[in-house]
């Protein structure tokens, strides 16, 4: 395996489109290899943030898409990453599996968050994400750790959407 580091980067910032529990759960077509994936649209409350996050070792584009994608304008600064997670990883367990997910609505706690009783987390959703970077000069890889729930946007079922699909 290659040599390289792992760096966390922690932001604050919010959600759209999260489907990070189980239940709701991303498992279209594309996600076959890792039977689903976790994911969700973040939108860095900060440039400090975005900064953090490329200086771990995120790259600034992948495949000739830039990492930062125009998003929702209500929504924080209207620029946003997709941050995932597999549901299954192809070579190491643990690294599969939805992210920890904290209510820290009533401040810092280890009280998880539960889909059933608390509910989906709609768009606009405060949030403090965990993100692991690893980075061997050449690439990289991004992996949504963990998400706590600062102030929750109750999920209204609608189907909204951030990209303009007049240019889509």
């Amino acid at each position: 395996m290659a040599k390289g580091k792992t760096t966390t980067v922690t932001m604050m910032g919010y959600l759209e489109y999260a489907r990070l529990f189980p239940e709701n759960m991303d498992n279209g077509d594309y996600h076959e290899k890792t039977r689903g994936q976790f994911n969700c649209n973040f939108y860095p409350e900060t440039q400090e943030d975005y900064k953090a996050y490329f200086a771990a070792g995120a790259p600034v584009s992948s495949m000739g898409h830039d990492t930062i994608k125009p998003g929702s304008p209500e929504i924080g600064q209207g620029t946003y990453l997709k941050l995932k997670r597999p549901n299954v990883h192809q070579t190491v367990k643990d690294w599969g599996g939805a992210p920890a997910i904290f209510d820290f609505r009533e401040g810092v706690s280890l009280k998880k968050w539960s889909f059933e009783d608390d509910g989906e987390l709609g768009n606009g959703t405060k949030v403090t994400v965990k993100v692991s970077v690893w980075s061997d000069g050449k690439k990289s890889i991004q992996r949504l750790d963990k998400v706590a729930i600062l102030e929750l946007v109750e999920f209204d079922g609608s189907a909204s959407s951030s990209v303009d699909m007049e240019k889509f």
